[in-house]
């Protein structure tokens, strides 16, 4: 009888990859990768589930080392200081790559959802950005709980502001179109306009209630 071959933990790694390549084929949303999903796609003898659940560390490592985003269950497993030190490295890499560079080279940048996108993948891809929205509750107070510079927000005159919320109500019916009602965590999504950050919080104590502001701006 041949002796049984020895696990290759990269050959594992890799065909993990090809079925979450697979499955994003099939329409499958990035963050919902589970052993249900692998299981249904897999045609590899070898390469049963037990391989990553029980030889590997288990299936939130194997997708880890597979660079494969974890989704809303398996973040759970983390603690937020785990999460927030990962942002960390994320924010550091962007400060490398973009300093220098771009139309405020000469600036303290702000860190939008759409930097920590583009350099996720650079790092680990560890954690998707809906899962760290879930965990903090919004970009802003990732921004803030962690020390990061949220960009100007004061000394603004009310024209400012009005222009800003503007600009960020026009992203927003753009992206959901005018039906969808524009709430403070809507506006908190596409608030990065122009790399210029201001909170909800700012605006509510400019206008008194967020209602209020809307009113005055004449926004649903």
């Amino acid at each position: 009888m041949p002796a049984r071959r020895k696990l290759d933990e990269k050959d594992a790694i890799d065909h993990l990859k090809k079925i979450y390549q697979l499955f994003l084929k099939g329409g499958g949303e990035p963050t919902r990768f589970t052993i249900r999903h692998y299981n249904k796609l897999n045609e590899n003898s070898r390469m049963y589930i037990d391989v990553y659940v029980k030889k590997l560390g288990g299936w939130n490592v194997s997708l880890q080392k597979a660079a494969i985003p974890l989704g809303f269950r398996q973040y759970k497993e983390f603690s937020k200081e785990e999460i927030a030190a990962y942002i960390k490295k994320v924010y550091k890499k962007y400060l490398t790559e973009s300093k220098g560079k771009g139309k405020y080279k000469n600036q303290d940048k702000t860190f939008r959802m759409k930097d920590f996108t583009i350099y996720n993948p650079k790092v680990d891809n560890m954690f998707s950005l809906a899962v760290i929205l879930k965990r903090f509750g919004s970009w802003s107070n990732v921004l803030r709980e962690l020390n990061i510079p949220i960009g100007r927000s004061r000394g603004l005159t009310e024209k400012q502001i009005v222009d800003h919320v503007k600009k960020v109500h026009e992203a927003f019916i753009s992206k959901n179109g005018k039906d969808k009602v524009f709430s403070k965590e809507m506006y908190e999504t596409f608030n990065f306009i122009d790399d210029v950050y201001i909170s909800s919080k700012l605006i509510e104590r400019r206008f008194e209630t967020w209602l209020q502001a809307k009113k005055k701006l004449k926004i649903k």
